[in-house]
């Protein structure tokens, strides 16, 4: 049963990012919850962002579908209010409840201490050592991705000018950044990595002010790490006179700019959120799961790019998916 949450702070709408998503949403679970879990998400942005917030709360859906969980959820939460919402969801009689978001760990862990019959599910960049006993860690390792769109990006451009649009300086940030430049050093070493933080996800002013300096300093593909930020990215790639290749992540924004979008790092996040309830079902009550290439993490179709570089740069992912090692630096960046 899927529940319009009485705690949101706007209301929920049908998403309709692609038709392949409102048929998703079309079938709606069954409206009983056999396992007698009631399941709260909880969001830091709008779940009609057509990005982050929106494949969480399609994922949220599946999770539904699949387990026959009731569930509902928040929108626009802010940190300091998240607080708050848990505890409402808690009092309501949900006994799990998640954090779509890495921004949220220290509630988690409050929380978690206080109400030991209540699973936890909350985002970081990794595994955690100390987490609580009722508290599930899915680690995100968007790094491994990026590294593959470096490589893509390397492989591609023509003025061997690397740009790299990203928005609040996090962990998942500083560690794509030098995962990117890592595949410019392994796949085109007289490329040249210029990266920016606009200090804003969703900055669409920020970001194409950012993308146009790049555009101005020789850059003729950027790799994106903004949400809605991207709209502005693509808007300054249009603008260009000279030709611009870009990607994006989470979601595919091909649509935007058709002829400057080089490819998307897609997110699934139903992939580990049914993978954590299941086992949350199971009864167990803590655990962690990596997000990663192949697992939550593909990329999606390679276009405007030399056939040889989308080849070459599938095998890539491919080859991180298996195993093959990446750097994970997160405390400095690459100096030009």
């Amino acid at each position: 049963m899927t529940c319009r949450s009485r705690f949101a702070r706007r209301p929920l709408a049908l998403v309709t990012l692609t038709l392949v998503v409102v048929a998703g949403l079309a079938t709606g679970p069954t409206l009983h919850a056999a396992s007698g879990k009631k399941m709260a998400m909880i969001f830091p942005g709008s779940i009609q962002d057509a990005d982050f917030n929106t494949v969480g709360y399609i994922a949220l859906q599946d999770v539904a579908k699949t387990y026959d969980l009731q569930v509902a959820s928040s929108e626009s939460v802010a940190v300091a209010d998240a607080e708050r919402v848990s505890r409402e969801y808690i009092s309501a009689g949900y006994d799990i409840v998640a954090y779509h978001g890495g921004q949220f760990p220290t509630i988690a862990r409050k929380l978690a201490a206080q109400f030991p019959n209540v699973i936890f599910i909350q985002q970081t960049s990794g595994a955690v050592a100390d987490a609580p006993a009722n508290v599930w860690t899915l680690g995100r390792k968007w790094y491994q991705g990026y590294y593959a769109l470096g490589a893509l990006g390397a492989l591609s451009t023509r003025t061997n000018k690397i740009g790299f649009v990203g928005g609040v300086r996090i962990p998942d940030v500083v560690s794509s950044i030098n995962a990117v430049h890592q595949a410019l050093r392994d796949h085109n070493p007289k490329a040249q990595l210029i990266w920016n933080n606009t200090g804003d996800f969703n900055d669409g002013v920020k970001a194409r002010q950012t993308a146009e300096a790049q555009i101005a300093a020789g850059v003729d593909f950027i790799i994106t790490f903004v949400n809605l930020g991207v709209y502005g990215v693509a808007e300054a790639a249009k603008a260009s006179p000279k030709p611009v290749l870009l990607t994006t992540f989470m979601t595919d924004k091909w649509d935007v700019a058709p002829k400057h979008f080089a490819g998307s790092l897609l997110a699934t996040f139903s992939t580990p959120y049914q993978e954590i309830v299941g086992r949350i079902l199971k009864g167990e009550k803590s655990g962690y799961y990596e997000m990663r290439p192949g697992s939550g993490m593909e990329l999606s179709e390679l276009r405007n790019v030399p056939p040889e570089a989308a080849a070459r740069a599938r095998a890539i992912f491919k080859e991180v998916a298996a195993g093959k090692p990446v750097p994970e630096i997160t405390d400095k960046v690459p100096t030009p």
